[in-house]
């Protein structure tokens, strides 16, 4: 059995990529492989979100490739993560499974891949409208799954994500691979009826439906077939979506979620 920890914070290494762009630069990147070694590497975040790092299925498959071998060759020790899709919902793994195409016929093999990561909000998929739009390199299509505002914090659809995107795994190879859900939380304001009391009791729901959910069938074998092996709320104290942070930085006070998020680890036992 894996002993489980949930007292030690871990840092991962983020590559930004975007359209003819990669952020660090490929010499950072051999550089800090070098020098530190055995880190976790994300490629890329929210490639299939236009405002973000905003790449078709096939030009993620092809960076994705050669940061891998780079990595991989200027540290054998490190491991390489999956950038992370905005939702697990048929549209999102629609844009996986190109992703996957692309680079099985391209390179000959299947994605090699340490770690999947993927992000669990809640956001309507119309083109032009609210939410997350349509992935980059899909022209025909103009609408995904609909959710209203309020679909935005509701714990049942964050469990499906969880549920449906470990069956994805498991149906493409991957089942061995452990899944760390690198972002989740609520993005919407007060005023849209989210209060600080709303987004602490959605924080607890969902770190428990994180802490406890398990399938024998898709699960992780190495975990006790846990779904999920590590999650990151977001976020600690962001500027532009601040309504789910957990503290507020001037005042050194906790927020109603920070206090959520101290008694969950408090209460917890390995």
């Amino acid at each position: 059995k894996t002993r489980r920890s949930y007292h030690v914070p871990e840092h991962w290494q983020m590559v930004r990529i975007s359209p003819g762009c990669i952020s660090p630069s490929r010499t950072e990147i051999r550089w800090m492989a070098l020098h530190f070694p055995g880190q976790v590497w994300v490629i890329g975040n929210e490639p299939d979100v236009i405002w973000q790092d905003n790449l078709p299925a096939n030009e993620y498959a092809q960076v994705y490739h050669d940061l891998y071998t780079l990595i991989k060759r200027s540290d054998p020790h490190a491991q390489v993560a999956v950038g992370a899709i905005s939702q697990p919902t048929p549209l999102r793994l629609q844009y996986l499974n190109e992703v996957l195409a692309t680079y099985a016929q391209q390179y000959g093999t299947p994605l090699p891949a340490d770690w999947w990561t993927v992000h669990a909000f809640v956001l309507n998929e119309e083109r032009g409208s609210w939410g997350v739009d349509i992935p980059p390199g899909m022209p025909e299509i103009d609408q995904g799954t609909v959710y209203s505002i309020y679909d935005h914090g509701t714990p049942d659809i964050f469990a499906d994500y969880l549920f449906k995107f470990r069956a994805w795994l498991a149906e493409n190879g991957y089942q061995d691979t452990p899944l760390a859900v690198t972002e989740f939380g609520i993005l919407m304001p007060e005023e849209y009826g989210f209060s600080p009391e709303f987004v602490a009791q959605y924080l607890t729901l969902t770190f428990n439906i994180l802490n406890t959910a398990s399938d024998d069938k898709i699960g992780y074998p190495a975990d006790d077939n846990r779904l999920v092996q590590r999650w990151a709320w977001f976020s600690l104290a962001d500027r532009v979506y601040p309504n789910s942070n957990l503290v507020n930085l001037r005042s050194g006070e906790l927020t109603p979620a920070g206090s959520s998020f101290r008694d969950f680890i408090i209460n917890q036992r390995p």
